[in-house]
């Protein structure tokens, strides 16, 4: 039998992870569609492949789904503020935050992140009540930084153990 729903959530909350931001354009709009995820991972070095998972509920699932690229802007500790306007629904994602245009791509892109990568949609598969997006690395740009984090609910930044005997 599969594990409840309370006990997995408590697993997700236990798990650590890097907060990016998933953004494209709505069709042939200019219209900012993005998710705030911590599922951001990369797959393949040869090819360079990246990717991420979407649940289906997601308002800017049928949009990300048709997207033809997308960008990632995996988010520095000053971040927040847009990981959490990315994570609501319904709010307009593009208030009040500094985007950019790809460089090779036209994907939008968070300004002054830590790592930005733009993608064309490589292939998308269907999981459970998620949706896995596997995209080709066109370009990626990495900064010096500290990194978002996301643990137990709550956003947070590195910190390294003290070194060891």
């Amino acid at each position: 039998m599969p594990v409840s729903g309370e006990a997995y959530r408590q697993i997700g909350r236990a798990a650590a992870g890097a907060v990016s931001v998933v953004t494209a354009y709505e069709g042939d709009s200019r219209t900012v569609i993005g998710l705030t995820v911590t599922s951001f991972v990369t797959l393949s070095f040869e090819p360079p492949l990246v990717m991420f998972a979407i649940q289906h509920g997601a308002s800017c699932y049928p949009a990300m789904i048709a997207s033809r690229s997308f960008g990632v802007s995996q988010l520095s500790a000053q971040h927040a503020p847009v990981a959490r306007r990315f994570a609501t629904r319904g709010a307009d994602k593009s208030a009040g935050t500094h985007l950019e245009t790809g460089q090779v791509l036209d994907v939008p892109l968070i300004a002054e992140s830590l790592v930005q990568v733009e993608c064309m949609t490589n292939q998308t598969f269907i999981s459970g009540d998620h949706a896995i997006i596997v995209g080709l690395v066109e370009a990626a740009r990495p900064r010096d930084g500290e990194p978002l984090l996301y643990f137990a609910r709550q956003f947070g930044s590195f910190t390294p153990l003290s070194a060891q005997p």
